[in-house]
């Protein structure tokens, strides 16, 4: 699915440069790696590059956001499906059966050591610019009061499983899917689980992404229910939420399709108030140093 994205944002920067693409191939990384064919002009005309592109504004917004929304959003979003990769736009009272699907898969995460272990590393709680880029900033969080507390506290697995045998996963469940619940719409992009259709649902995700960022509009991706998806495939899940595991993955199946899974879920709204947008890793941190081909 990042190379997806990564892929969809090249798409973008070549269209702003005037590039043909009708000979270029876009694809599933092979056993080469390659996942991007094309050849690029002997000269380019980059006068017309935007100094702020789309991509560069997009954010991920984890606070509240206003209940409505316009509703000629809904089909401009839905246009964005790539290949096998779709789209549907969701919104009323069909949001509190996905916002049941988060809080159900959360409290499997939350059960999970591998994913909390994650999770709780990946948390930063200082206000230095690096804790803004690096990590995911408690701040950028639409926590209660005493929430940060709540996260110390399962930082450590040991405490967490032993706060478990009082059910305190399903606690923290809820407080992940309450603003799923409040918000105007969601997106969710589904397909075929296959390695080709994951990386369509990269390129969807990125595209749904930038049009909802040029439509001023703001997105917070949802992975947990993907990833409980993923997990039961690969034997990841703890014996002890199997079933409700297989259960949330009969609902998607019965919502989806049988040979179809859910890539992901984005709540999509207008911010409520003040956006606390987490940092950019420099560009050397995330690129890959590899030999050009010709």
């Amino acid at each position: 699915m990042a190379l997806g994205a990564a892929a969809e944002n090249l798409i973008s920067a070549a269209k702003s440069l005037g590039l043909d693409l009708s000979s270029w191939n876009f694809c599933a990384p092979g056993p080469d790696d390659v996942f991007i064919h094309g050849s690029l002009a002997e000269h380019l005309e980059t006068d017309g590059f935007p100094e702020n592109p789309t991509w560069k504004r997009r954010h991920t917004n984890r606070l509240p956001y206003v209940p409505e929304i316009s509703s000629h959003v809904l089909p401009e979003l839905e246009a964005c499906h790539v290949g096998q990769a779709k789209v549907n736009a969701i919104t009323g009272a069909e949001i509190k059966t996905l916002a049941a699907w988060v809080r159900q898969a959360s409290e499997v995460r939350f059960q999970t050591r591998e994913v909390n272990e994650w999770f709780a590393s990946s948390l930063r709680y200082g206000n230095a610019l690096q804790d803004l880029i690096e990590g995911l900033n408690v701040k950028t969080l639409a926590l209660p009061p005493g929430g940060v507390g709540l996260l110390k506290l399962m930082s450590n697995w040991n405490r967490m499983q032993w706060l478990n045998r009082f059910k305190v996963y399903k606690l923290f469940a809820s407080i992940e899917a309450i603003n799923f619940q409040k918000t105007p719409l969601v997106i969710a992009i589904y397909g075929p689980s296959e390695k080709a259709s994951i990386f369509e649902a990269g390129r969807c995700l990125q595209k749904v992404w930038l049009k909802v960022t040029e439509l001023g509009l703001s997105a917070h991706p949802y992975y947990v229910v993907a990833d409980l998806l993923g997990r039961i495939e690969s034997g990841g899940v703890p014996l002890q939420c199997m079933r409700q595991a297989e259960n949330i993955k009969m609902q998607v199946h019965e919502k989806f399709g049988k040979n179809r899974t859910l890539h992901c879920l984005m709540r999509v709204g207008i911010p409520a108030g003040k956006i606390e947008f987490s940092g950019r890793l420099p560009i050397d941190e995330i690129m890959c140093k590899a030999s050009i081909r010709s």
